[in-house]
């Protein structure tokens, strides 16, 4: 198959000979007659040619250029007739455009393509299937967007994300001061569930608790714990016990041991029912050690007091 990029600028379609029918004509001028052309038809078609040495010598020029003429036309023809009567893609090694170069209807290019120069885009067109027509808007936004702005701009960001937050926080508070955020109290209220501003905690607890020393006004509830005598642990643990009440169901019960939360706690112990406290003779911690120096019976309906020194061990309080 021919090369296309050995075609010709252009075919002439003059013939190699004129035929002039019914006259009588000889190669002097050169022009055929009736007869002469009539004899060279019938060679080449009856292939005399080939028998004729002598006049195939004379023709073999002529028929391997007609020949290569053929090969040519017939590569020109299959080109033209696949890409227009069949789906088969034709592809030309090489296009070479150096004046105005026109294309109309559908063009598909695969592969790199590389533009160079000016290119003027009329209308819209789509990228990866989405259509865009407003080209120059979207590079101008992405031109102004440029990372140079924000390098240049990198204290002035700082300053805007400081400014931000400010605005945020005062914004914030703004939003739990007014009725759609909530109600603020400036001061601490009994039974109030709102928050609180400035330093109405600080100042609640000042006036409940004298910082300075004093009478503190209101009392300190304790913590009571009532226990089957039969439930006493050893070591029964009383850090968060302020009183023991003990009823065992008019069986007597006994306390051996005790593990207090910090030195000077007090701890009193109320007998529903009758018991003992066991006096520890090894004077460790969190034994009892009882004023007579032995074991001591709480008699029904009684109480006792014991208080921690800083080895945990329990005094009685007398």
């Amino acid at each position: 198959m021919a090369d296309v990029r050995s075609f010709k600028p252009q075919l002439s379609s003059s013939r190699m000979f004129s035929y002039v029918k019914g006259e009588s004509k000889d190669f002097g001028d050169k022009k055929v007659d009736d007869k002469f052309y009539n004899l060279m038809t019938s060679s080449y078609e009856n292939k005399e040619y080939l028998e004729d040495s002598m006049q195939f010598g004379l023709t073999a020029p002529l028929i391997y250029q007609l020949d290569l003429l053929k090969e040519d036309l017939d590569d020109i023809h299959t080109y033209l007739s696949e890409s227009k009567f069949t789906n088969k893609k034709q592809k030309f090694p090489v296009v070479d455009v150096t004046k105005e170069f026109y294309v109309t209807g559908t063009t598909l290019l695969e592969g790199d393509t590389t533009i160079e120069g000016f290119t003027n885009i009329k209308g819209a067109f789509q990228v990866n299937g989405s259509e865009i027509s407003n080209l120059k808007p979207a590079l101008d936004l992405a031109d102004a967007l440029r990372t140079k702005t924000i390098v240049s701009s990198s204290a002035q960001l700082a300053s805007d994300i400081s400014g931000s937050f400010t605005s945020l926080s005062a914004s914030i508070a703004t939003d739990i001061g007014n009725a759609g955020g909530g109600t603020v109290d400036t001061a601490l209220k009994n039974g109030s569930t709102n928050a609180v501003t400035n330093n109405a905690v600080f100042d609640g607890l000042a006036l409940k608790l004298n910082l300075a020393g004093g009478t503190m006004t209101g009392l300190i509830s304790p913590i009571v714990q009532t226990v089957n005598g039969a439930k006493l642990t050893n070591p029964h643990d009383v850090r968060v016990v302020d009183i023991i009440e003990i009823a065992a169901g008019g069986k007597a019960w006994t306390l051996t041991n005790a593990r207090s939360a910090h030195s000077g706690q007090k701890l009193t112990i109320i007998a529903l029912t009758a018991g003992t406290i066991v006096h520890g003779a090894g004077n460790a911690a969190n034994q009892f050690q009882c004023a007579a120096g032995k074991n001591l019976t709480v008699a029904i309906r009684t109480a006792v007091t014991f208080i921690t020194n800083s080895n945990g061990i329990w005094y009685q309080v007398v």
